[in-house]
């Protein structure tokens, strides 16, 4: 009986120190995974703590007048709280944004929560942003209506686009009009000729629609008009401007400082005309156009080295008009145009559109932007046969992505190129 009960005692004392080893592990365990939940939480919060560094970053860069051109840490050395925790924005211009027209900068946004001087956690973000040149959009309207009438204009079956399009109208479109890039309106429909039943365009990637206004300049911009007297070329009156493959211009204007002279390209590539142009050529180098009135197209205007062929070519053109681009009357069929073309009061359509048979395809390698919806033909809406104009093919230049013409207008904003955690 006593060996009986010593060997129960001792089955208790051992059970008794079981469970204590066992309730001291539950507890240390509970303790190990609430210090990781606090780690994996304080993570967190620092990590969305650098994404509003971020942010803050990238809202001030957009509310400058000019992009700055030193390293700037606007909210100053010392952290902003916020939370628990607090952050820090260090904004960092590109070497070489002193020499080129689309200024890039990295947006770097550090967090941290607990004291800034003894963090539980860190994280670092980082943002390489580029202003955002009008020159970017394949295809960007101001309105989708035409100016005087306010008729509504239509993209209909034929019709390509490919690159960037966006709109601060409403998009209508007529049977399978086909779109290859990015599609945004402010507009939150698309209008639809006869419905979802007869017209269905093709979208590469879904549109968004209801996004928000993109502002477009109310004036001409002051940046052309500089440049053209500091290093370009300012023309009097209005003049004819013909493009020649030797990287050369030829000009004559209404006040006789030129006829017929040949000259080379603006050394800062800006050539200012005070009244309206006509254009035609073959450009070899980079320039940009500029005119207070009317430009108007009467032959095509190409690139020397066609970078479709050959995408290291470095032929750019900007032609921006105070009012009209318009392809003229007389210009012939199967018309070419290469280059970011930009009607800031007007439209870019074709002159007397209606009056001539079907004119084959107006072609467009790199942009096309305007402030009023343009037509460049008409259809019938019964069956969608072309009845006059030209069908358009709009196709986007990919290097404009990264390249800008010369003193080309920027929208004010700036389009993010990489995101990432370091």
């Amino acid at each position: 009986m006593k060996n009986e009960r010593g060997a129960i005692l001792l089955l208790v004392l051992l059970g008794l120190f079981t469970v204590t080893i066992l309730a001291s592990a539950f507890v240390h365990l509970g303790m190990y995974e609430q210090r990781h939940s606090e780690y994996s939480q304080s993570g967190s919060q620092a990590f969305y703590l650098a994404e509003s560094a971020l942010d803050r970053g990238l809202n001030w860069l957009r509310g400058q007048l000019v992009p700055p051109d030193a390293a700037r840490q606007p909210f100053g050395q010392t952290s902003v709280a916020l939370g628990t925790g607090s952050y820090l924005t260090t904004i960092t211009p590109d070497p070489n944004n002193p020499f080129s027209q689309i200024k890039r900068f990295t947006i770097q946004g550090e967090g941290r929560t607990g004291t800034w001087a003894t963090p539980m956690a860190t994280r670092v973000n980082s943002l390489i942003v580029q202003t955002e040149s009008f020159a970017q959009y394949a295809y960007f309207t101001n309105s989708e209506r035409s100016w005087p009438n306010g008729v509504q204009v239509y993209f209909i079956t034929g019709d390509r686009l490919t690159g960037p399009t966006h709109t601060n109208g409403e998009f209508s479109m007529f049977g399978r009009p086909i779109f290859e890039g990015p599609v945004s309106s402010v507009s939150s429909r698309i209008n639809l000729w006869g419905g979802a039943a007869v017209t269905q365009p093709v979208f590469k990637e879904a549109p968004k629609l209801g996004v928000p206004e993109k502002k477009f300049p109310t004036s001409y911009p002051s940046g052309i008009v500089e440049a053209a007297g500091n290093g370009g070329l300012s023309v009097r009156g209005s003049a004819t401007v013909t493009l020649l493959p030797d990287g050369k211009v030829r000009i004559s204007n209404s006040f006789g400082d030129y006829n017929n002279t040949v000259l080379p390209l603006p050394r800062n590539g800006v050539l200012y005309v005070s009244g309206n142009v006509e254009l035609k050529g073959t450009l070899k180098g980079q320039l940009t156009i500029g005119s207070a009135g009317d430009v108007r197209i009467v032959d095509s205007v190409k690139y020397a080295t066609d970078p479709r062929t050959n995408p290291k070519s470095t032929d750019l053109l900007g032609i921006v008009a105070g009012q009209n681009i318009q392809v003229a009357k007389e210009a012939p069929n199967d018309l070419k145009i290469d280059g970011s073309i930009m009607a800031l009061n007007r439209s870019f359509g074709v002159e007397n559109w209606w009056e001539r048979p079907p004119r084959g395809t107006l072609s467009v390698y790199g942009g096309i932007i305007q402030a009023n919806r343009g037509p460049v033909g008409s259809f019938n809406g019964n069956n969608g046969t072309k009845l006059s104009g030209y069908t358009k093919d709009y196709r986007y230049d990919p290097r404009l992505k990264s390249m800008s013409p010369p003193a080309f207008p920027t929208t004010g904003d700036y389009t993010v190129l990489l995101w990432q955690e370091q």
